[in-house]
């Protein structure tokens, strides 16, 4: 399926390298489009084959899906402008946050069809999350070719659009958490006498394997908890100081601002 991009920030970047080192896109059958020629440049050095267009609208015209992968603030534009052609666009998946799906398909000539998609950084090691929900006038058969392409990346769920800012919330900004929470976890181990290179192995292992445990046995998180603390023991103590300073409030916490960011930014 001919694939192209425009924009490979961070996380276009993220997402287009994770398709191809699944197989979900073909070098030779992928067009891509960046202000910044040296983008491009380095992922044609990792994968021969991918085609740079020359504009916007050469790299529209030259697939069948199209991912936007520009700034919030310059999507509507974007889909103004391709439109204005005149020419019939490609499916348009777009990874802006905080961009409704109707102030896309206000922008975009009739019987655009657009996918709202939220994906995060680990789609570049295969282990994303991705969610979508669909624009007026997707068809089935447009739907499955932008799962293909996605779940090469990771996990796909469908939402509704009403759940795109709490899923911006928890798997967009999620990786940054738990950066956050390994960073915290391995100074912890240095304050105890621990190297920082063994302190931060062991957190993050410690945080695939818990993850992982979750997956594979369908457990309730807190029974998973419950097998691993002992009356009396140190993970109850553990427990306990984090209850206390908290730990559980400031992740809600922490949810709920990034939801009514989204929210200010779908405002202006």
């Amino acid at each position: 399926m001919k694939t192209g991009i425009i924009g490979l920030g961070k996380m276009g970047g993220a997402l287009l390298r994770g398709m191809l080192k699944a197989g979900a896109a073909v070098p030779e059958e992928v067009w891509v489009y960046d202000h910044h020629h040296e983008n491009v440049q380095a992922l044609q050095e990792e994968y021969p084959g991918v085609h740079e267009a020359a504009s916007e609208a050469d790299a529209a015209d030259a697939v069948e899906v199209l991912i936007l992968a520009v700034k919030p603030h310059g999507v509507l534009s974007l889909i103004s402008s391709l439109s204005e052609r005149g020419a019939e666009l490609p499916l348009l998946i777009s990874i802006a946050a905080a961009v409704s799906l109707d102030d896309m398909e206000a922008c975009a000539s009739d019987g655009t069809r657009i996918i709202r998609a939220m994906p995060n950084t680990p789609c570049m090691v295969l282990a994303g999350v991705i969610a979508y929900s669909t624009g007026n006038g997707v068809k089935d058969e447009d739907e499955e070719a932008a799962r293909m392409l996605l779940s090469g990346c990771g996990s796909v769920y469908k939402v509704a659009e009403s759940g795109m800012n709490a899923v911006s919330a928890i798997s967009g900004c999620g990786p940054a958490y738990m950066f956050t929470a390994l960073d915290a976890l391995a100074d912890a181990g240095v304050a105890m006498g621990l190297s920082r290179k063994t302190a931060l192995g062991l957190a993050a292992e410690t945080m695939r394997g818990a993850s992982l445990m979750l997956e594979r046995t369908g457990k309730h998180p807190m029974a998973l908890r419950d097998e691993v603390t002992s009356p009396g023991g140190t993970t109850i103590a553990a427990l306990n100081a984090l209850d206390e300073c908290g730990f559980r409030n400031a992740w809600i916490q922490a949810v709920k601002s990034a939801v009514r960011r989204a929210e200010e930014m779908e405002e202006r």
